[in-house]
């Protein structure tokens, strides 16, 4: 068989000697050119003149000026690609696949149309497609870890349990401290009935990001199961607290889609994102950034007033809620947050009135109906009191504190059978109010007269008070504890 130079030297002499031709035929023989994909090989670009009343007049614009750019260039990756971001970014995420199909298939050698496919993909349930497209993104550039830990979560979703587990342990040997590393492949060891082991991944979570909510859930869910029930509680409560917050992960690409749907709408959600993660001056500031470009959106400063309670700066809680209210009035739970730091101040009446404007908004409030409730009760109006917590339970029954709230007061007025049932089911949810409650339903029994079991609840609500802020509760629960041991002892012992 003759060697690659014969035959280039053959084929040479056929074309006498047209030396550029020979070399460029070995150039190519050894690196793939990129060539632009065939036309009819794209799919179609989406028709979108005729959806445009889908769109608000901001993004309409924004469309426009991408769309037109593509019309002049329809060959263009970065102008497929460039449209398929904005309509990405504003969730139309069947119309930002096409394009970044499109863009893709242009430039086969391009990371970032090829995450952004696989991320729209997986968004839209395509988790096969996104699986491909996703390990593709990953070729092209192995150390982005959104693309590693998206390809990882997508191999799960398939039931492609090894795999996926393989690749969460990759990563984990590359980013030690990745609590949504842990929690991935704690759902795979779940879904492998490795119940030991999926704890063990999703304590290590919440060890690195104790305020990550979906990794306390699965732990509650895993030991209820175990019958372990103070464990199962101790996760669920937190689950509560944090149920929508989780780890931080850096994403230059995904943050760039964000900041397309509108700079003041990128500071909103930023600054909500630091304010869940308890950093409170930096979502001010994020917040803050958002009001000068948009000086009057209520929703920015409905967000900034709440803030400000936590920040402990009256005037601007005052002056944000003021400013919120006036370009909108139905935003009730602005009325409400302010409602609440009224009540804090100790300007019950104004808190009253307050309340009382977000529950004409929204009558279904069972927050400001508990809250006027209590604010009723503390002037010694028992009876409206007695049907604000009624309405609060109707429209939420679940929620613990109307049912404990209405619990006091029927015990106030010597109602201890009614009490002691809605003590009950205050307990039905769990939360950082549950030791009070426990506290609260063994008073009732010992006003009853049921001492046993008044002692044992008791005993419950000083076991589950431990931990800071619940040292009062601790406290009388103790002392209950002790009068209840005298009076259980005969005269004279």
């Amino acid at each position: 068989m003759r060697s690659q130079m014969e035959r280039c030297r053959c084929f040479a002499e056929q074309v006498k000697g047209a030396r550029l031709g020979v070399a460029t035929l070995l150039f190519a023989s050894m690196i793939a050119p990129v060539i632009p994909a065939p036309v009819e090989q794209l799919p179609p670009i989406p028709e979108l003149a005729e959806r445009k009343d889908e769109f608000d007049a901001t993004i309409q614009e924004q469309i426009k000026k991408a769309f037109e750019k593509l019309q002049k260039d329809p060959n263009s990756a970065e102008a497929n690609g460039n449209l398929g971001m904005i309509l990405h970014a504003h969730q139309r995420y069947e119309l930002a696949e096409t394009l970044y199909r499109r863009a893709q298939l242009l430039d086969p050698h391009s990371f970032p149309w090829a995450y952004y496919l696989g991320v729209c993909r997986a968004t839209l349930g395509k988790q096969s497609e996104a699986e491909k497209t996703l390990r593709l993104a990953v070729g092209l550039k192995p150390d982005y870890l959104p693309a590693r830990m998206a390809l990882a979560g997508s191999l799960q979703k398939l039931a492609e349990q090894e795999q996926s587990r393989e690749m969460y342990q990759q990563i984990l040997r590359d980013h030690p401290q990745s609590a949504s590393a842990y929690a991935g492949l704690g759902r795979v060891y779940r879904e492998e009935g490795e119940v030991a082991e999926a704890i063990k991944n999703y304590e290590k979570a919440c060890q690195l990001f104790p305020e990550f909510g979906a990794a306390h859930y699965a732990l509650g869910l895993a030991y209820r199961n175990l019958e372990n029930a103070e464990k199962s509680r101790e996760h669920l409560s937190q689950f509560r607290r944090h149920s929508s917050n989780k780890p931080p992960l850096e994403d230059p690409l995904l943050e760039a889609i964000q900041s397309l749907t509108s700079k003041a709408a990128y500071y909103l959600k930023q600054g909500i994102a630091l304010r869940d993660q308890g950093q409170f001056q930096e979502a001010a500031t994020a917040l803050k950034e958002a009001l000068k470009i948009e000086p009057d959106d209520p929703v920015v400063h409905g967000n900034l007033s709440s803030l400000y309670i936590a920040l402990r700066d009256p005037v601007k809680v005052e002056q944000h809620y003021r400013a919120a209210v006036a370009i909108d009035p139905g935003m009730y739970k602005t009325h409400y947050n302010f409602a609440v730091f009224l009540g804090m101040a100790g300007r019950t009446a104004e808190a009253m009135d307050v309340l009382r404007k977000a529950l004409e908004v929204n009558p279904f409030h069972a927050l400001s109906h508990n809250n006027l409730g209590y604010l009723l009760a503390e002037q010694g109006k028992s009876e409206e009191a007695e049907k604000h917590f009624l309405l609060a339970i109707r429209y939420e029954p679940n929620f613990s504190l109307p049912h404990s709230n209405l619990g006091r007061l029927l015990m106030a007025q010597r109602k201890h059978k009614e009490a002691i049932q809605h003590f009950h089911k205050a307990l039905a949810t769990e939360d950082e109010n549950t030791p009070e409650h426990i506290y609260t339903l063994a008073l009732a029994y010992a006003h009853q007269g049921d001492f046993e079991k008044a002692r044992d609840y008791a005993l419950q609500a000083k076991q589950k008070a431990i931990g800071p802020g619940q040292e009062s509760v601790a406290d009388e629960s103790e002392k209950l504890l002790i009068q209840l041991n005298k009076m259980a002892k005969p005269d004279g012992q």
